[in-house]
């Protein structure tokens, strides 16, 4: 696991002077097992289909969000995650590691979960200002959610 003295200066003296907002917010409880669940999928990679716009890499950070169908063959994936804090070289191999699509299709055919929702919601990581991500876009991807009676999601922070 990486320490906070492998990181730059430039990140180090971010995440020291960085005011994180601490939340009394708590789960809740599942009220039907696991494999009766529709599992969601949240991932910071910054994953956008070809089709789609990439990701406004500005210093603040881009705080929208792309819907990713998890029929997609995800070779065809684009990371639009950008860090020097962060190797690209696994999710572009697997992207898997970051949007675990075919590993909870896998679990879903064996009934370890009910199954896998039919979109994930992919996010950019690293939103130094993430007002409009708390008022607008994050409950616009709940509001998705809901929707489509997801029971439990995972989130893969980048």
């Amino acid at each position: 696991m990486a320490e906070l003295s492998d990181a730059s200066l430039l990140v180090r003296s971010f995440m020291r002077a960085y005011r994180y907002t601490t939340s009394s917010w708590r789960p809740a409880r599942l009220t039907k097992p696991l494999a009766a669940c529709n599992v969601g999928l949240v991932t910071t990679a910054a994953f956008h289909l070809p089709t789609q716009p990439a990701f406004d890499l500005k210093l603040a950070g881009d705080p929208s969000f792309r819907v990713i169908p998890t029929e997609v063959e995800l070779a065809t994936l684009k990371v639009g995650h950008v860090s020097p804090s962060f190797d690209h070289a696994g999710i572009e191999r697997d992207p898997n590691l970051a949007l675990p699509i075919s590993r909870f299709q896998e679990l879903a055919a064996e009934g370890a979960v009910g199954r896998l929702n039919g979109r994930a919601w992919s996010f950019c990581g690293s939103i130094a200002k993430p007002g409009e991500l708390i008022r607008r876009t994050a409950p616009e991807a709940a509001r998705q959610a809901r929707t489509d009676e997801v029971d439990v999601a995972l989130l893969t922070p980048v």
